[in-house]
């Protein structure tokens, strides 16, 4: 199914630039988000000791909270979910540039039709962003409590990371 991008931006802007543009936002996000790979493995690697081929755990090593190594590495997606506000604007304002064609979509037989070509395209971004941010969490949490020694794991993991997304939330 092929999508008619042009109904859902104004009239005249150039939807596939916006379009390439999310996109770069959200591949930027994504690579700096893989900090947390490259984290989790450093300090996955500081729990064990090597002598001689032979491998093991050291003593009392714990692995650092999840929450930590997290850190703010998922940021680039609220950030590009609030960019989306400004191209919201953009949209909207565009309406009173030039022609104005303002008037012309508030006469139109379909009342949303201004709304659709303003709100679309930066609400389906910024609920992307966000569904992607939020998969990309529970994907890293999962490689983080699947793979690290139960060991060297402190209690509590989830509570800690609801409570650190409560207050960012907040």
């Amino acid at each position: 199914m092929k999508i008619d991008w042009e109904r859902y931006v104004p009239p005249g802007i150039n939807h596939k630039k916006e379009r390439e543009w999310i996109i770069a936002g959200l591949v930027i996000s994504l690579i700096c988000s893989m900090g947390f790979l490259l984290s989790y493995i450093e300090n996955y690697r500081a729990l064990f000791w090597e002598l001689d081929g032979e491998k093991g755990i050291i003593k009392g090593a714990l692995m650092p909270d999840f929450v930590g190594l997290l850190n703010s590495r998922l940021y680039g997606f609220p950030v590009l979910a609030l960019c989306m506000v400004a191209v919201f604007l953009y949209h909207y304002l565009y309406h009173y540039q030039g022609s104005k064609s303002i008037y012309l979509m508030k006469r139109l037989p379909d009342r949303f039709e201004l709304w659709r070509r303003c709100l679309t395209l930066p609400l389906a971004a910024a609920l992307l962003s966000m569904v992607i941010a939020a998969a990309l969490m529970l994907l890293y949490f999962g490689i983080y409590m699947y793979f690290t020694p139960d060991v060297c794991l402190t209690p509590n993991q989830w509570e800690k990371t609801g409570s650190v997304l409560l207050g960012v939330a907040l």
